[in-house]
């Protein structure tokens, strides 16, 4: 195989930093059109809205861990929403039937919304290993599509040197191996359907 000459291999690091840099613009464009309808952010709105993105991550092929991250919530959060909401288990259910049925997910190997999720997350300083897991994939796993796939490799690298940015210090090393970290929010009328949770 060709080796990507000091030009190319520069051109192909600054596109990963450019592409994981904006990978969080959809949310934020979802956070920001929910205010201009309300004027003001919205409960309910915001938990419909990861509702959605857990039940986008099952119809993918992701397992619980994978659809939590992808909602910004817990797995113990996404598990209540399933508990308390019959409509949306069995959403998640159907849309994870179908997924195994096209097999849309294969084993050991990633689809782009699984690749978005954990750039995405590596980016926020979760530790590589913990973010790969949310995604269905081992450790050697991840390795092997790095080693395969020069594109996906720097996407990773630029990622990682992002999430480094997110961790400054020793105290924020260690939450970032920790999965994903958030504390409930309840009004004053609290119901299953209005749990949230917010980003500690």
């Amino acid at each position: 195989m060709k080796q990507p000459t000091s030009e190319e291999a520069g051109q192909r690091r600054e596109w990963a930093e450019c592409l994981v840099a904006h990978l969080n613009s959809p949310h934020h464009l979802e956070q920001t059109l929910i205010i201009a309808i309300h004027g003001h952010p919205d409960h309910a709105a915001e938990t419909n809205h990861r509702r959605a993105q857990a039940l986008h991550a099952a119809a993918m092929g992701l397992g619980p861990a994978g659809c939590a991250a992808a909602a910004g919530i817990t797995e113990s959060l996404l598990a209540s929403w399933r508990k308390n909401d019959p409509a949306f288990d069995t959403a998640v259910s159907a849309a994870a039937a179908m997924a195994s049925a096209h097999n849309v997910a294969p084993h050991g190997q990633t689809n782009a919304f699984g690749l978005r999720l954990l750039l995405r997350s590596i980016a926020h300083g979760i530790h590589v290993g913990t973010a790969a897991a949310a995604v269905g994939l081992r450790r050697d796993q991840l390795t092997r599509i790095r080693r395969n796939n020069p594109t996906i490799n720097s996407l990773l690298d630029a990622a990682i040197r992002q999430g480094r940015t997110r961790r400054p210090g020793l105290h924020s090393k260690r939450r970032a191996r920790r999965s994903y970290a958030y504390r409930l929010v309840t009004r004053a009328e609290p119901s299953a359907a209005d749990a949230s949770a917010e980003e500690l």
